[in-house]
């Protein structure tokens, strides 16, 4: 049962995230930069933004060139005209191109493996996004499986407490039964990368290498969501009172893992946006220091609590008190050393608790800001349900004990089954919340009939062109 399980439970996560991704193709504005990024970058390339950075360059020096040269210097400028969407709709703050270049260059490898008589993969635009989103999808299941073996590997070598049966499958089926990590796993926000390496991060952490951790948590920091400094410092904390780190050490990875992010990314963003920039430093002053943030809302101190959280776990959530309870027959620990209280995840629960308790001090919220903190939410919660399994199959039969149990157990399996059936309710919801897509599709479809009506033929896109007003 439990290699069966191993089977079924990372397909059904892999099959929640591609039923989002195939029934709800269409993006949103805060998806936006990444969705163009990589569409640019697999048509494009590099190429162009780096010809344009040495033209610019060409073109300062044409300033204390006389007046004879001024033709090289008009058509060594001209070359700068760039076909990337970000450089004529910026956005509010800089982005790093980091996850579309690696998404994109992933796309184009495929594309020049299959045959053009197969399949040409850059003749169909929505194919292409269609594979670069099922990457991220990928990239993302994956380091929930590596959670969820990690998380089982730490009570394997935890010498105190049983382990848990089933806790890798119930931690990839509670994470599946739920709308927001499916739904976001092939979504192209700086959210979702932040979210995929704090998942490793967390596997680290089950591991025994907090250093790894550590490094995990300051490139995520430095590159992709610079909020997750809040996370860094509840786990960082952490580790050092619990001595897995010591300050010395902490203060290297730190500087060290921060500079070779920098030094990796930089070049790349900065060729790519054509100035000299740190694309997180930017968020980070636009949120911390200029607190321009609230200009999209405002949330009182315990909405995360009170709204967000329980929206994005479900019934689920009843599970995590449950890893902290000491139930009957439970731990390997002596009668008279027995406690109420079990420790064995509290130090990871408290860390992230901790997240979401100092982001809760920044007045606008968002569900997607606090999406690092439900992976280690959910592994609470398959510790609580594989409690529940364990009490009710060790309970002696035909007891009132268990018959109790047996109830909790399967009031706890009922959870995690009507939490998926909310979840369905709630993808179908938003297949009909891209007003935008729909529309753009529905014309799409409309001129391609009425071009072969008139004309026998298939339109020619290159000819074009839709404007799109505001509301």
């Amino acid at each position: 049962k439990n290699t069966m399980s191993r089977v079924v439970c990372p397909l059904i996560l892999l099959l929640t995230g591609l039923l989002a991704l195939v029934t709800c193709p269409h993006s949103k504005v805060e998806e936006s930069f990444n969705l163009q990024a990589t569409h640019d970058i697999f048509y494009h390339g590099v190429g162009p933004a780096w010809r344009s950075a040495i033209a610019q360059q060409k073109s300062e020096s044409c300033s204390e060139v006389d007046d004879e040269s001024s033709d090289v210097c008009n058509e060594v400028t001209a070359n700068a005209d760039l076909p990337y969407d970000h450089l004529q709709f910026p956005g509010v703050v800089a982005r790093t191109f980091t996850g579309a270049f690696v998404l994109s260059s992933i796309a184009r490898i495929i594309s020049v493996i299959v045959p053009k008589s197969i399949f040409d993969l850059p003749s169909h635009p929505m194919a292409v996004q269609f594979l670069i989103r099922f990457e991220l999808l990928i990239l993302s299941w994956l380091a929930h499986v590596r959670l969820a073996s990690s998380l089982e590997g730490y009570f394997a070598k935890n010498k105190q407490v049983k382990t848990p049966q089933f806790i890798f499958g119930y931690y990839l089926l509670i994470t599946a039964s739920q709308f927001h990590i499916p739904f976001y796993s092939s979504r192209l926000l700086p959210n979702t990368f932040a979210l995929l390496l704090t998942t490793h991060a967390y596997a680290e952490w089950f591991n025994g290498r907090p250093d790894r951790t550590a490094i995990y948590l300051v490139f995520t920091t430095a590159i992709f969501r610079c909020d997750v400094l809040l996370l860094l410092f509840t786990v960082g904390l952490t580790m050092l009172i619990r001595r897995e780190l010591r300050i010395v050490q902490a203060v290297t990875i730190g500087i060290v893992t921060g500079i070779i992010g920098v030094l990796i990314t930089a070049p790349l963003d900065s060729v790519l946006w054509q100035r000299m920039v740190r694309p997180e430093f930017e968020v980070w002053w636009f949120n911390a220091v200029d607190n321009r943030s609230s200009e999209w809302g405002v949330m009182p101190f315990h909405w995360y609590f009170s709204n967000a959280l329980p929206k994005g776990l479900s019934l689920s959530m009843f599970l995590v008190p449950l890893a902290f309870l000491n139930l009957i027959g439970w731990t390997k620990e002596k009668p008279n050393n027995n406690t109420v209280i079990d420790h064995t995840l509290l130090q990871f629960f408290i860390s992230t608790f901790g997240f979401v308790v100092l982001y809760s001090f920044l007045p606008h919220k968002e569900m997607r800001f606090i999406f690092p903190a439900l992976p280690m939410f959910n592994a609470c919660a398959a510790y609580g349900l594989s409690k529940l399994h364990a009490i009710a199959v060790t309970a002696r039969k035909g007891s009132g004990m268990s018959f109790i149990s047996k109830g909790l157990y399967f009031c706890g399996l009922m959870a995690v089954v009507i939490t998926m059936i909310g979840s369905l309710l709630f993808l179908r919801l938003s297949m009909e919340n891209y007003p935008g897509g729909a529309a753009v599709e529905h014309l799409k479809n409309h001129f391609e009939a009425a071009t072969e009506i008139i004309t026998q033929q298939a339109p020619k896109w290159e000819d074009v062109h839709v404007h799109i007003d505001v509301a």
